[in-house]
């Protein structure tokens, strides 16, 4: 399944600052957050933050342990805010009095491993902190979640404390997440318990809403393990890229040069919040949100909604926010990168800030597009220019290269079309299953679980984007592939699946998709032995729910490539047609068990003769 050549090739700008280069350049432009500053912007919440951030820190600690500190650094607070000079704390950097409330409480320290951290100085206590986080599954056993009858009670007679306990349990075991995605996670539980404590029905309640409000919270995790790992794996300059190709089409207002600086703090974020740090991650948050909030004129129209919101619900508003309307005077093409005879000059004398201009001018006028198609393009142009700034003739040479261009955007979006219409006209199933016969020759090595979990995400694109409108469909559909594909390579991550999986997953981000596109039957694979058994149906399959039947055959369409993954179309559909008849036959037959007892032997003889083994 081509769903296209979409992922991008990065050029962009070498930015090295390190992070506590950073940190003095931050603190230089503004005096760091003390206790009583962040109780002020909190607006209520700092008792929340505070058990997020305490939570993160010390995962293993009871909620007994976490809330005594919590309950230390609010009284803390108050004591500040009525008078700033009541207290040396007072004075000192947020973190500081966080890391001073774990290291003087007694015992904490030591039970908990970090007795050595406490024995340093800042900022190396900050850094020895931030390596005792671990996000492994696992890590905290399993939560345990009440039955519906018993949470409504304890939400009707201690709702403050059930909603604390909530926070706890999330936050350890997210310790890398923002905090304001572990404080909507809340927000969602309550509303969850609201709304299901009242319903006639609670079970049935709690499983349609717990599940949407779970995926809700999901996928906003998955999106920050995403960009953590592009920043982990290719760097800063991949990472802030997409950032300037996304903001050009927010704010298409804004100049080249507030994209720029835009894109740098929120890398520089990104940074923060991928290291486990939190805490900086959402002050350093919160200053870029007043900056941008302080220059709407200057950024965008469509921030005002968003700018009225709390403190803390501003970013994340920000961040979804509808895209600005193009200025007036925005011209549908910029020939200055094609022909102006100087370009090859203006790319010589800086070439990082020219591909960044082509990016941020290609993006602004193109948000139908998603930043990481934004990014092969700007590499296709890139490799345009190194090519015909060679020649003689490089204005020709770069019209002729556009047209190229134009023709990948083009197929582009006939893949996207093309695949949707194919969807629409078979269904999620069937869908699913042509997803399974390609990569389960890729990676056969994924078991089949995987491979359903993996091909279900590609399935779901067509099921979430097909719909939208010519606007959004594009965008939608090359964006969630990349989260899909940041999946799959997340599982090699975990398990090394092969050798051309490994390629594509770590050689290239720009060039991932492409990659996984280009890719045939693993050459190193060795095929696994037929298993009759795998094959066998039993009289409980006729009686099973549609979903379990349709697990059941792919289990079947799996096992059968992974032992022969050079399977013709012809021997595979020649197997899942007897396959069908001899079910059809025996769930109508009056003894079904007999029935499979009989046939089966015989299906199975039939499929190794298919697949050319007798």
């Amino acid at each position: 399944m081509k769903w296209v050549t979409f992922i991008s090739c990065l050029f962009l700008l070498s930015f090295t600052e390190s992070k506590n280069l950073y940190r003095a350049y931050r603190e230089a432009e503004q005096p760091p957050v003390t206790i009583k500053h962040a109780n002020e912007l909190a607006g209520g919440h700092l008792e929340d933050i505070a058990l997020v951030l305490f939570s993160q820190c010390l995962q293993k600690a009871t909620y007994e342990e976490v809330h005594k500190l919590v309950e230390d650094t609010v009284a803390l607070a108050k004591k500040c805010t009525a008078d700033d000079h009541s207290d040396p704390e007072c004075a000192k950097p947020l973190s500081t009095v966080l890391m001073d409330e774990v290291c003087h409480e007694e015992g904490i320290a030591s039970k908990h491993g970090f007795t050595h951290c406490c024995a340093q100085t800042d900022p190396e206590r900050h850094e020895c902190f931030l390596t005792h986080k671990n996000g492994s599954k696992g890590f905290i056993e399993p939560y345990q979640k009440p039955e519906p009858e018993e949470a409504c009670k304890q939400f009707h007679d201690h709702k403050e404390e059930v909603l604390n306990h909530y926070i706890y349990e999330a936050a350890r075991r997210y310790p890398f997440s923002k905090v304001i995605t572990i404080l909507h996670a809340e927000e969602e539980y309550e509303k969850l318990l609201t709304d299901c404590c009242q319903a006639e029905d609670k079970p049935a309640c709690f499983m349609e809403k717990g599940t949407a409000a779970k995926k809700k919270f999901m996928k906003a995790v998955v999106l920050e393990k995403h960009q953590c790992s592009v920043l982990k794996k290719f760097g800063m300059k991949i990472l802030r890229g997409h950032k300037i190709a996304r903001m050009s089409q927010m704010f298409p207002k804004a100049t080249f040069d507030t994209v720029m600086e835009l894109s740098d703090k929120v890398g520089h974020i990104y940074e923060e919040c991928c290291r486990g740090d939190t805490l900086d991650c959402m002050l350093d948050r919160e200053k870029l949100t007043a900056y941008v909030c302080s220059h709407q004129d200057a950024i965008s129209s469509k921030l005002h909604a968003c700018c009225e919101k709390p403190v803390l619900e501003r970013g994340e508003c920000i961040t979804h926010a509808e895209n600005d309307d193009k200025p007036a005077d925005l011209s549908e093409q910029v020939r200055e990168f094609i022909d102006d005879e100087a370009v090859c000059q203006h790319y010589a004398d800086n070439k990082g800030v020219h591909l960044a201009k082509f990016l941020y001018e290609y993006s602004r006028r193109h948000p139908e597009h998603a930043p990481v198609m934004l990014l092969r393009l700007a590499k296709g142009y890139e490799e345009m220019l190194e090519k015909c700034c060679a020649t003689d003739h490089h204005v020709t040479c770069l019209q002729e290269g556009e047209a190229l261009m134009k023709k990948h955007m083009a197929d582009a979006a006939a893949v996207v079309k093309t695949h949707c219409e194919q969807h629409k006209l078979i269904g999620d199933y069937l869908f699913q299953n042509e997803l399974l016969v390609l990569y389960v020759k890729r990676a056969p090595q994924l078991p089949p679980e995987q491979l359903r979990e993996f091909t279900k995400r590609l399935v779901n694109i067509a099921a979430e984007c097909c719909h939208q409108d010519d606007a959004h469909r594009l965008s939608c559909a090359q964006n969630h592939l990349d989260l899909s594909l940041g999946f799959l390579c997340y599982l090699h991550e975990k398990h090394p699946i092969n050798k051309q999986v490994c390629k594509c997953c770590g050689d290239s981000y720009p060039k991932r998709r492409e990659c996984f596109t280009s890719l045939g039957v693993d050459p190193e694979y060795i095929p696994v032995p037929f298993n009759p058994e795998v094959v066998s149906f039993h009289a409980n399959y006729c009686t099973a729910k549609p979903e379990d039947q349709q697990e059941k055959k792919q289990i079947v369409l799996t096992h059968m490539i992974q032992h022969k993954p050079d399977i013709t179309e012809e021997q595979l559909a020649t197997a899942i047609v007897d396959f069908t008849s001899v079910v059809t036959y025996c769930c109508g037959a009056e003894n079904k068990q007999e029935c499979f007892n009989t046939e089966t032997p015989k299906l199975v003889e039939r499929t190794k003769t298919a697949l050319g083994e007798h």
